[in-house]
């Protein structure tokens, strides 16, 4: 079994986790599983495992599906990697659906195949999302555990999970009107609970500033994250030796669509105390933030 240290990237939502995924996934001194989001830590609630499982499920088939596809268009690197990514996912709903008590069956699915790598890392956005107790309990597991959080302007990190929650429901058809209006109403406080929760930096922050030790704690802003310093800055946190990052081609962007500029104004209102919280407690602001706040106070 690997001596490697824990790396959880805790959020938040839309604000540049693949990227950081894709980065340790291509590093060498890491490893991280097929599955990006493993959702081990948000799921002891029945209901919610439930929930994950069977989504789980559906995903699993949908890898055999095109993997079948790849190896009749004879495309058989492709299929296999695909059935490699099917069969992770299985094992991993056989863990969410299995004793957790001591969490080592999540351990030894996360780590499996990790060899003599220093870093082993969970990417789950939903982790900002927990409890203090649960936090601790995510941190006790390891010797050596670390978290990263990420933080993007709230104005565009919410616009970007607007879309892409209404193009996984409706498509792209009419994206920009139907985005507009489900931000609408999200701003309104008539829908999308877990939207406005996942824009809730200080919610989030405080927790983690609470659960885990600030040594092993970083809260960094996406806009300066994904950028040659903060590259060097975030391997210097998790203990790997720094490697060149693509910091120009996005990862899982989502659908383009504009917003409305009368409801850009207020969304950024909406958002005001976010940003005036971030920039008290952990600025200095990226110029991005600034200017939305000076928006928002106008």
């Amino acid at each position: 079994m690997t001596s490697a240290s824990l790396v959880y990237c805790a959020g938040a939502t839309k604000a540049g986790t693949s990227w950081l995924y894709r980065y340790l996934h291509d590093h060498q001194s890491c490893h991280v599983t097929a599955v990006k989001e493993a959702h081990y830590w948000d799921t002891f609630p029945d209901k919610r495992r439930k929930s994950q499982i069977a989504a789980f499920k559906l995903r699993a088939a949908g890898l055999e599906m095109k993997a079948a596809k790849c190896e009749v268009d004879g495309d058989f690197d492709r299929a296999q990697n695909l059935l490699r990514q099917r069969d992770e996912m299985n094992d991993l709903i056989s863990v969410l659906a299995g004793d957790r008590a001591g969490d080592a069956a999540y351990w030894e699915w996360l780590s499996r195949n990790a060899g003599p790598v220093p870093v082993v890392a969970d990417v789950t956005p939903a982790y900002g999302l927990l409890d203090v107790p649960m936090l601790k309990r995510m941190t006790d597991l390891r010797p050596e555990t670390r978290f990263i959080y990420i933080m993007r302007d709230p104005l565009d990190r919410l616009w970007s999970n607007v879309r892409m929650i209404v193009s996984r429901e409706s498509g792209q058809k009419d994206l920009r009107a139907k985005a507009n209006d489900r931000l609408a109403s999200v701003i309104a406080g008539d829908s999308d609970k877990g939207m406005v929760a996942r824009s809730d930096y200080r919610d989030a922050v405080t927790k983690l500033q609470t659960a885990v030790p600030s040594a092993k704690l970083l809260t960094t802003f996406s806009e300066q994250l994904i950028s040659d310093e903060g590259v060097k800055s975030l391997c210097a946190f998790i203990g790997i030796d720094h490697k060149a990052a693509n910091t120009k081609t996005k990862v899982h962007a989502g659908p383009a669509a504009a917003m409305d500029e009368g409801l850009a104004a207020r969304a950024v209102q909406f958002l005001k105390e976010q940003y005036e919280w971030v920039a008290q407690n952990l600025g200095p602001l990226p110029q991005r933030w600034q200017d939305n706040l000076a928006r928002a106070v106008s």
